[in-house]
């Protein structure tokens, strides 16, 4: 299998389960670990002193539950370092713990049932800058549309000066078509193939949207535009 290496963090309070995600990561062949961690303050102490030294692992695996706290802390503290993704693997697959961990920047959701390969493949996916989300959690991510306003017009998404000062800005048009092609899990590199234009002008429209959503993660940014019916799910 070639293609770049990626170190991961492993983040879980049950030994068994910790131990089964680390056998993952060491027989894959494009993962290695970084470190793995008990305990949430456990997990903050290792993440800072890696970073310290310049290291920070590529991606953590977090599990929600935990003995000192809730796995989504430590994924909103890791939004600090843009470089470092996190994957959920938890038992919790309710509306309100999908949710509060993707609006905390996590970048996909899985169910610890899920086989080895699946783990492997959604740890890469991710890397590639897709969204790796098992059913069950996505349900709740469709969920969102049955409370979304009617979709705006074309006009509306462009039109400046349109809304109060309350709300927040308009996207642009082809910044909408960037927010489709994310919801629908493609990746930078994806994006930029399917709407014919450079990865670099995705990334920075990607920044433009993130600045005026005033959001960190693109599933916030999913999220933000659903609800104001800027994009739809299909």
């Amino acid at each position: 299998m070639s293609g770049p290496f990626y170190s991961v963090g492993i983040l879980e309070d049950n030994f068994r389960m910790r131990a089964h995600f680390t056998r993952i990561v060491e027989r894959s062949e494009r993962l290695t670990l970084c470190f793995e961690a008990e305990t949430l303050a456990e997990a903050r102490q290792t993440f800072a002193e890696l970073k310290s030294a310049g290291s920070p692992c590529d991606i953590c695996l977090v599990d929600l539950q935990l003995p000192d706290g809730n796995g989504v802390e430590f994924v909103s503290e890791l939004q600090d370092t843009p470089n470092t993704h996190a994957l959920i693997l938890t038992v919790l697959g309710d509306k309100v713990s999908v949710l509060a961990a993707l609006q905390a920047g996590a970048q996909g959701y899985l169910l610890k049932d899920s086989s080895a390969a699946e783990i492997e493949q959604a740890v890469l996916s991710v890397m590639r800058g897709a969204n790796p989300i098992s059913p069950q959690a996505a349900t709740h991510l469709l969920s969102l549309l049955d409370s979304a306003p009617t979709p705006a017009t074309s006009q509306s998404v462009t039109k400046p000066g349109s809304l109060s000062g309350d709300e927040k800005p308009l996207i642009t048009e082809r910044e909408r078509d960037v927010l489709t092609m994310f919801s629908r899990g493609l990746s930078y590199q994806e994006t930029a193939d399917v709407l014919g234009i450079r990865i670099n002008t995705v990334r920075e429209y990607t920044k433009s949207i993130y600045r005026k959503l005033s959001v960190h993660s693109r599933n916030e940014a999913i999220f933000e535009a659903l609800q104001q019916g800027w994009i739809s799910v299909s």
